[in-house]
């Protein structure tokens, strides 16, 4: 599995961690994510500007061709 950023239709709340700041995955254990840290869409802030948006559609392009997709 690769893990891409997730670029906002447009500026606002940053749709891969809802606002939160916080990326979470993994199993819920007692209502806690396994993990967690801060989310690399927004740069922890919640919200997505255009240059977030931008360099995450980069950011994706490199990584297929990295994988080779």
């Amino acid at each position: 599995m690769y893990d891409f950023a997730m670029p906002a239709e447009r500026p606002g709340i940053c749709p891969k961690c809802n606002g939160s700041g916080q990326y979470r995955w993994g199993a819920v254990v007692n209502g806690q994510p396994k993990h967690s840290g801060q989310c690399h869409s927004c740069r922890g802030t919640g919200k997505q500007s255009r240059a977030d948006i931008e360099r995450n559609r980069a950011y994706n392009r490199h990584k297929l061709e990295t994988i080779g997709l």
